[in-house]
């Protein structure tokens, strides 16, 4: 299980006072969903293309994967593959194949490997070319596990060669025991020509399968006496071309997914039965919690404590042996250890809340990975958070930028399976979707024009959800000094050459809302006294939608609902007088909401303008149309110009003078 980071609240944006941008209050951003109805209007797999629509680096000849399943959960994996390079780059891509394992969980031996040259020649790769190697996981990061990689670096590769390889990995102790799963996808986007994966397993083992585009398939070797065979073929499917803002391929991709586990929750039971004693109240644990909360009453009060102090002072560092993936450590050696992963947050956050009669569970889940879970309960999860019953609320506190209640981007939308149940719960739920309660931005720019034509800007910048963590733990790496500097490469990433500055808090004062302030002046940035016209600076970028014939779009798209309020005061020389300013817009379609409002104010103009989009992370490729429709308003309106002229000048309309006679 791996790390991520964090999100927030609507009552963010209705605190700001900007009524005008007609947000709702939706729930509190981190509480939970007890269930998620499918988009069913996404197809589970696309269809293979007729022909192949781009040059693929690299052609999957053959792909033997057979697994044989013991009922322990032990199982061996035999795979043998054979990948024609087609270009330079496929050269690169296959220089060398990475084949990691356990150590302490299994052992893998290369059966064979060679290559076919072009010309038709056979080259062994010698033992002297296959090398064993820590992960790099192990090396410069904070991970440390006992996984290793066989590498195998194939001598003579060129163009119109052919690599074949073959290996076996004997898995002697399961994660879970007695237990199997797995997944297996084939990308639209690969070249595939014979693919074979097959499931021998005892002909009475509990076995739950799934899958998408991909035929049945009997292999023609009998399985043994009182076994089973299961098979799955893919033939001759061509590469698809990639389409932009597209998901993650696995989400439209070939897919199968088996499992031994009944349900979810047999997953979550799984995991709690190694992790309970884990989280068990020890004097250490009671002493720590007392300490944490000495002087704070009220259980949500206390709760919001101990978060932050598990947030803060338990740095994220992973070790990984054996199952270690999925069983914590126990909750006093990560309190004695000051550091953990996802699990050991999870066990030390449950430990100390309960020592303060305050329940909460592990909820597993799947963070920043395809966001499609199956229906057959495969563990496909990489991550685990807490779940807080008494306020229905989820906490992630191995993201140190993530104030209390508030989840990252990459759990938003997300299925959960708590570890254990609770009274009146279910057991899966679904954290909070993407929208304005949990993904938002909200700015104030105040700008001037002086009479020289010079702009001095001075602007605030205050994220929400997702955004205030993300902003929160991207300036947690500036360092003193940087500022003007990043300033600069700011303007001139905007076509503009001047100087500025900026100021934000500390980004782990989660009882302050982290704001960024900051300060620009750009010479030369209006014509004066004109007349003329200016763009009205400090829009940015709201929204990147690919262009296109959205009618021919195939593949689903990464969507994200969210919110953006913009308000901005620009201030002309005293004096100064204004032919024209763009016009209110208010649009809506299925891809979102757009309004803008301007107005006059003595020499000032005053721009207010919103964004609420929609998407819980997939949408259907249908909703292009609307998103580029929804691009064109915002691009058309924020592209509009306040046409002024500054003091003193006269304005006349300009006359066409009449034709000169022949």
């Amino acid at each position: 299980m791996r790390r991520i980071a964090s999100t927030l609240a609507l009552a963010t944006l209705l605190a700001a006072g900007i009524a005008h941008a007609q947000l709702l209050p939706a729930a509190p951003a981190s509480t939970a969903r007890a269930t998620a109805t499918p988009d069913h209007t996404i197809p589970e797999v696309i269809p293979a293309p007729a022909r192949a629509e781009v040059q693929s680096a690299s052609s999957n000849l053959l792909l033997e994967d057979a697994y044989r399943i013991e009922r322990s959960g032990a199982f061996t994996e035999t795979v043998t593959r054979s990948v024609r390079i087609n270009t330079v780059a496929g050269i690169s891509e296959w220089s060398s194949v990475r084949l990691p394992y356990s150590v302490s969980r299994q052992k893998l031996d290369v059966l064979s490997a060679w290559v076919s040259t072009p010309d038709g020649k056979r080259i062994e790769v010698g033992k002297n070319q296959i090398f064993t190697k820590l992960d790099n996981a192990g090396v410069g990061a904070p991970m440390f596990s006992d996984t290793e990689l066989r590498i195998i670096v194939f001598p003579q590769l060129a163009v119109g060669a052919t690599l074949h390889y073959s290996y076996r990995i004997d898995t002697h102790e399961a994660l879970f025991p007695g237990q199997f799963s797995d997944i297996e996808s084939y990308s639209r986007y690969g070249d595939w020509g014979k693919v074979r994966l097959s499931y021998d397993i005892p002909a009475d083992l509990p076995f739950h399968v799934q899958s998408y585009g991909m035929q049945a398939w009997a292999p023609t070797t009998p399985a043994g006496s009182g076994r089973k065979l299961i098979g799955f073929a893919l033939d001759n499917v061509p590469p698809m071309a990639p389409e932009t803002i597209a998901p993650s391929p696995y989400v439209f991709s070939p897919r199968v997914m088996v499992s031994t586990f009944p349900d979810y929750a047999a997953i979550g039971d799984a995991y709690w039965a190694r992790a309970q004693a884990m989280s068990a109240v020890t004097p250490e644990v009671r002493k720590l919690a007392d300490a944490i909360t000495r002087g704070i009453s009220g259980k949500r009060a206390q709760a919001v404590a101990i978060y932050d102090w598990v947030s803060k002072h338990i740095r994220y560092v992973a070790v990984y042996f054996g199952v270690g993936g999925v069983v914590p450590h126990d909750a006093a050696t990560v309190i004695a250890n000051r550091y953990g992963d996802c699990k050991d947050h999870a066990t030390l956050l449950e430990a100390l809340l309960a020592a303060k009669g305050i329940d909460a569970i592990g909820a597993l889940i799947n963070a920043g990975g395809p966001n499609r879970p199956p229906q057959v309960a495969a563990n496909h999860f990489n991550h685990i958070i807490t779940y807080l019953p008494q306020w229905h609320l989820f906490v992630d506190s191995t993201v140190g930028e993530a104030p209390f209640g508030e989840l990252p981007g990459s759990d938003l939308g997300r299925q959960v399976v708590l570890v254990r149940a609770a009274p009146g719960e279910p057991r899966v739920m679904h954290t909070p979707g993407f929208g304005p309660a949990t993904m938002g931005l909200v700015s104030d720019d105040h700008s001037e024009i002086t009479a020289d034509g010079s702009l001095i800007a001075r602007s605030s910048e205050r994220g929400v959800g997702a955004t205030d963590i993300g902003m929160r733990g991207n300036f947690l790496s500036v360092r003193p000094g940087q500022e003007k500097y990043i300033m600069q490469s700011m303007l001139a990433s905007r076509g503009m050459q001047g100087t500025g500055d900026m100021q934000f808090g500390n980004p782990l004062d989660f009882a302050t809302p982290f704001v960024l302030r900051m300060q620009v002046k750009v010479p030369a940035f209006a014509q004066l006294p004109g007349p003329a016209a200016v763009t009205i600076p400090g829009s940015g970028t709201w929204i990147n939608v690919p262009g296109g014939d959205a009618a021919g779009r195939r593949l689903p798209l990464a969507c994200t609902g969210s919110a953006r309020v913009s308000n901005t005061h620009l201030r002309f020389p005293p004096g100064s007088h204004f032919i024209a300013i763009p016009p209110p817009v208010n649009f809506s379609n299925s891809a979102g909401h757009y309004q803008a409002r301007y107005q006059l104010a003595g020499t000032s103009v005053i721009a207010e303008r919103s964004l609420v989009t929609t998407g819980d992370g997939l949408c259907p490729a249908s909703d292009l149309a609307a998103l580029q429709a929804l691009a064109g308003v915002i691009g058309k309106d924020q592209r509009a110009q306040v046409l002024y002229a500054g003091p003193g000048v006269a304005l006349h309309w300009l006359q066409a003078q009449p034709a000169a006679q022949p």
